[in-house]
This record gives C-alpha cells, sequence and structure tokens, in this order.
C-alpha cells in the first residue's frame, strides 16, 4: 500500500468525523502563540482544535473521548515548509556552482514525463509528513504536484512558477499558465503565482504576473538576491547566470543589467510592493532590509540550500531587527539533505544563536503560514477554532522535554497530525 492511502511507510490514516472529539496529550504542549503548557494537552473535534490547556482542565466531563498521550514529547503546531519544490523530491544532484547546478536540473526535469513528477510529488508529501510539516509554499513548473498534495491531505499553496525575460512576451507566458480545473483562492489547498527570479522574469513579466494573481486573491513568491551570481547578471548582464541563458537557449533579447541590487530591481520597477513571499535574499543588507520591510514581504530563509551551493547565508539577525517577518524552507531535495523543517531551523539558529527557541518555533510555524496567507484560521498555531494541524516531537535520547531540544541533532518526529487526521506515526 502506499502512504497516499495511510498504510505502510509508518504513516496511517482514519476517516474524519465533525463528532468526534480527542484528546491529545503530552508532557509540554507550545501553542507558538502563548507559553508552554506543562502537562499540556489539545482537545479536538473533527479537523479543528476546541481547546488547548493543561489536560485536568480541558478534559470534557461525561463525554467520551478518545484520549492519545505521547508522554516525554512535545507537542507543536504542525510545522510550515514555506519554500520547497515538491515536485523535484525525487531528483538528487551533486553539489556545484549554481549556474552548472541549473543547467543540470533543468535538462533532467525536461525529459521528465508527467508520471515522473506526479511520483516525485509523492515521495516528497510522504517525506514532508514524516517531518512534522503539514503546510507547504511549493513551487510547481510542471502543475503536477497538486493532484498528489491533495490526495494526501498536505495544506498549502500551489504557487505556478512562470520564467521569461524577454519584456514582450509576458501576456503570452501569462497565457500558457491559464487556471487548470481544481485551482483556487480558499480551501487547504490554494494557488499562487512565482516569477521566478529577478535573472529569469522581466519586469514586465512580473507586473502582469502580479495583476493577475491580485485579480484572483493569489498570493506571490520569487527568489530573490539568493546568489552572487545573480546579483552579477542584474549589475553588468555577465557572469555565470549568461553562460546558464545561453546553455539553456533561453531568450533575452529587451533585457537591459540595472546596475542595481536584486532587491533595489524589484523596488525601483514597482513591483517589490506585489510580492507576498521572497525566498533566500542571502545578498541583501541594511538598505535591502529596509526595502523588504517597507513592502511588507516576508522572507523564507533556506540556510542548507546556501550551505549547498556555498554561498554566503543571510544576516537573519539583521533581519530581524529591521522588523523583516522571517519564515523558512527546505528548497528541494535536489539542493537540500532533507525536507525537515526543524533540521533546517538548527541550521538557521547556528548562524543567529541570540533566537530564543519559543522565536524559532514562530519561524517555523506560525510566521510561514502568516506568508503563504493562513493568518487568522489557527494554521501555524494551536488556537481554539483553529485547524488541527499537530506534529509530535521527541527530544534526543535521555534530554529533558524542553522546546529547544527539538531544535537538535537527534530529535525525532514521533507523529503527525493534519485536520484532526493522522497522517504520518513513527513505526515501533
Amino acid at each position: 500500500m502506499d502512504a497516499a492511502s495511510g498504510q505502510g511507510n509508518g504513516t496511517r490514516s482514519e476517516p474524519p468525523s465533525s463528532q468526534f472529539q480527542k484528546i491529545w496529550r503530552a508532557d509540554l504542549v507550545c501553542p507558538a502563540e502563548g507559553p508552554p503548557i506543562r502537562g499540556g494537552a489539545v482537545l479536538t473535534r473533527g479537523a479543528r482544535v476546541e481547546a488547548v490547556g493543561p489536560a485536568e482542565e480541558i478534559r470534557p466531563d461525561g463525554r467520551p473521548v478518545s484520549d492519545i498521550d505521547f508522554g516525554a514529547a512535545v507537542l507543536i503546531p504542525g510545522l510550515v515548509n514555506a519554500h520547497t519544490h515538491i515536485e523535484l523530491s525525487g531528483l538528487e544532484i551533486d553539489p556545484s556552482p549554481i549556474g552548472e547546478w541549473i543547467v543540470r536540473l533543468v535538462r533532467e526535469v525536461r525529459e521528465w514525463p508527467p508520471h515522473l513528477f506526479l511520483s516525485s510529488s509523492r515521495l516528497g508529501v510522504s517525506a514532508s509528513f514524516e517531518a512534522g510539516v503539514t503546510c507547504v509554499g511549493d513551487i510547481s513548473a510542471s502543475g503536477q504536484s497538486r493532484r498528489i498534495l491533495s490526495d494526501m491531505g498536505m495544506r498549502g499553496v500551489i504557487f505556478r512558477e512562470v520564467l521569461g525575460l524577454v519584456p514582450g512576451d509576458a501576456d503570452s507566458i501569462l497565457e500558457k499558465k491559464a487556471t487548470h480545473p481544481g485551482e483556487g483562492g480558499g480551501g487547504a489547498l490554494r494557488t499562487g503565482m512565482s516569477p521566478h527570479a529577478p535573472y529569469t522574469a522581466s519586469l514586465a513579466l512580473y507586473r502582469a504576473t502580479i495583476r493577475a494573481a491580485g485579480a484572483k486573491g493569489w498570493s506571490t513568491a520569487t527568489h530573490l538576491a539568493e546568489s552572487p551570481e545573480e546579483s552579477r547578471f542584474l549589475d553588468d548582464g555577465g557572469g555565470p547566470f549568461a553562460e546558464v541563458h545561453k546553455a539553456l537557449d533561453s531568450p533575452t533579447e529587451g533585457f537591459e543589467p540595472p546596475g542595481l541590487s536584486p532587491v533595489r530591481y524589484l523596488s525601483e520597477g514597482e513591483v517589490l510592493g506585489g510580492i507576498d513571499l521572497a525566498v533566500h535574499c542571502n545578498q541583501t543588507g541594511e538598505e535591502e532590509w529596509a526595502l523588504l520591510a517597507r513592502a511588507g514581504a516576508s522572507v523564507c530563509l533556506c540556510p542548507r540550500s546556501a550551505a549547498f551551493f556555498g554561498h554566503p547565508f543571510a544576516d537573519a539577525a539583521g533581519m530581524r531587527r529591521a522588523g523583516v517577518r522571517l519564515c523558512i524552507g527546505t528548497d528541494s531535495r535536489a539542493s537540500s539533505p532533507s525536507l525537515s523543517v526543524l533540521e533546517e531551523a538548527a541550521a538557521l539558529w547556528e548562524a543567529d544563536p541570540k533566537l530564543t527557541a519559543e522565536a524559532l518555533l514562530e519561524i517555523c510555524t506560525a510566521n510561514g503560514a502568516k506568508a503563504l496567507g493562513f493568518a487568522g484560521e489557527g494554521v501555524g498555531v494551536i488556537t481554539p477554532g483553529g485547524t488541527a494541524d499537530l506534529a509530535v516531537v521527541e527530544p534526543p535520547p535521555g534530554e529533558p522535554t524542553e522546546l529547544d531540544r527539538i531544535f537538535r541533532p537527534g530529535a525525532s518526529v514521533r507523529t503527525t497530525i493534519s485536520g484532526g487526521i493522522i497522517r504520518y506515526e513513527r513505526a515501533g
């Protein structure tokens, strides 16, 4: 049996009920919007949270309720992977300079038939649930990941990726990305749009995409200031990314290097304010942080992807001081060792050691939910009326049940619950 059926590979599922109550207990419950609760519990009915607090205070009187006690574990909101490429989860490419890596990646996936995108997406969703993730910001070039995300019960936004550096091609590019059946702006799975990056999408394409997304109420995302190579291309049109366009026969007619940093380029082009989620932002400083904060864009950091390419990593502490909302993502399996948000968070904590465990949890949950447009719906937090998306994490063996321990090597996800349904349960 496959993971979508909820059997095998440590996963299981059960039919939801809008009337059935469950109480999920753990030695420590961390709602992410309030203080940790020692000996806490979460009461759910069907797909919704009814109460959170000390177990003895929220247990219903005189009514049958299923009682699940996880013991020495930390119960947190389902983790939010704000930036990933689910459809590339079956692809691994050895580390190499980013220009060479892009050429190898594109040439590989150009040859994939739809069923390979589907099977690769299935691997990605299974790995995500195993990592405690219940919500994703998925960048999709093929459009095939939606079916798997829906079938397996994952929440999130599927960003339809658009590329094209020739300004006059913007409208025709968008026409090819016309809405597919099943796409929409509400529910567990939503649609977004993503101009790929300033070195692959013209300002005209950014503007057209932002207009189209705005008309439908969709979120927007873009890769931004990821690498020195990107900055070089926008500065003078040369370097490895110029070679990428040649190797992939990517038209560049009409593109004029602006001589600006990537963030300033989008800001002065009057498109930065239309971007909800800016991914990476490694090559940024105080000027760019002020522009991002003023635009209201969330920044998704992918520390292990930066390490994969050897890029200087973003100054997360500086961004926080500048008032930029941070969330976290794994990028794809083609540039990261796993789809584990907790492992990504451990790498971020190493880079920004002044983060508190509570702030790090918020980056991994509530902030990602806000960046993806799920604010106010109880995604990324444990709150009455919110969705029953939970993750149960055990600290490393022999260590105390404290929040900070879930971000350390040896911590492991025991159970993942989405919409009140167990989607993953570790075997044994």
